[in-house]
């Protein structure tokens, strides 16, 4: 093989049935990045040798921090794809105006440990993928609704504070600040609102969550009401939505050092792997 017959093109549907066989080698991440390929297919590169699919690249839009994950068809690994991959996206990021790179590998793969070493990228934090198989929980009326495009401002300020506060005290985000409010921001958590919820009291949003699917993220509590129990009771409310829709399980990714896992461990989370977070500054 020369590793100068690789090519890249954007993902093609006609190639999701070897492209979903190829990640579902990962029985862990692979689901994760076949969920998302179903979803976003528009974030993955294929990667050729003449005609043969030999990996899969998701790469996020050109930000100031993008993400990327490079994923090679075991038999064709060790010869070099890889490494091409990852240069091939980190070069199209930087033209878009990266400057960091974020990516990720199940933790304690130490092929995956060597590999984004070498390649430049330092180790950050890990996140454990929790899931939750089971009924629904009894629930009281709580004042929980919709999201509307009126609650932008205090929903995105108190989710951009709480995140920030947690990244501080896990001690693994020098570089965290609150994100700003964009119109951009604005605009895609009015189109995908009625995914959104908020709880208020006495006419507050005090607290905000947004669901993928079966994936619960983004729960967040403003800070003067965090340690009162609403962060339990908005979790179960959620919960409960995602059941109602059709689901079996709730997932969820919980930060290694976030105070939130003790709540998620006593309402029937298990942890199924945990992923390791590298980051590399172009």
């Amino acid at each position: 093989m020369n590793i100068k017959d690789i090519r890249y093109e954007p993902f093609n549907e006609k190639d999701y049935t070897v492209a979903s066989e190829i990640l579902s080698y990962d029985v862990d991440a692979g689901e994760n990045l076949n969920r998302l390929l179903a979803k976003n297919p528009e974030l993955f590169i294929s990667v050729f040798i003449e005609e043969k699919l030999v990996a899969l690249a998701q790469v996020n839009e050109p930000s100031t921090l993008s993400y990327i994950t490079v994923f090679v068809d075991p038999q064709f690994r060790r010869q070099g794809i890889g490494t091409a991959t990852v240069k091939f996206a980190e070069m199209r990021l930087q033209k878009g105006g990266t400057h960091k790179i974020r990516s990720s590998y199940q933790a304690g793969h130490q092929s995956s440990i060597a590999f984004a070493s070498k390649l430049g990228y330092d180790n950050t934090f890990s996140s454990a993928f929790m899931q939750r198989t089971g009924n629904p929980f009894p629930l009281e009326m709580l004042p929980v609704r919709k999201y509307s495009d009126e609650d932008y401002l205090s929903s995105q300020s108190l989710y951009a504070t709480a995140f920030h506060e947690m990244r501080v005290r896990v001690g693994r985000f020098p570089d965290s600040v609150i994100a700003q409010p964009s119109e951009e921001e604005r605009i895609a958590w009015k189109e995908s609102a009625g995914d959104r919820f908020v709880y208020e009291i006495n006419g507050e949003i005090i607290a905000y969550s947004h669901l993928s699917g079966n994936v619960l993220s983004s729960i967040s509590v403003r800070t003067d009401f965090q340690g009162h129990g609403i962060g339990r009771k908005f979790v179960i409310f959620l919960c409960n939505e995602i059941y109602q829709r059709g689901h079996n399980n709730v997932d969820l990714w919980c930060v290694a050092g976030n105070y939130a896992r003790s709540l998620y461990d006593t309402l029937g989370f298990k942890e199924k792997y945990v992923t390791d977070f590298v980051q590399k500054t172009l």
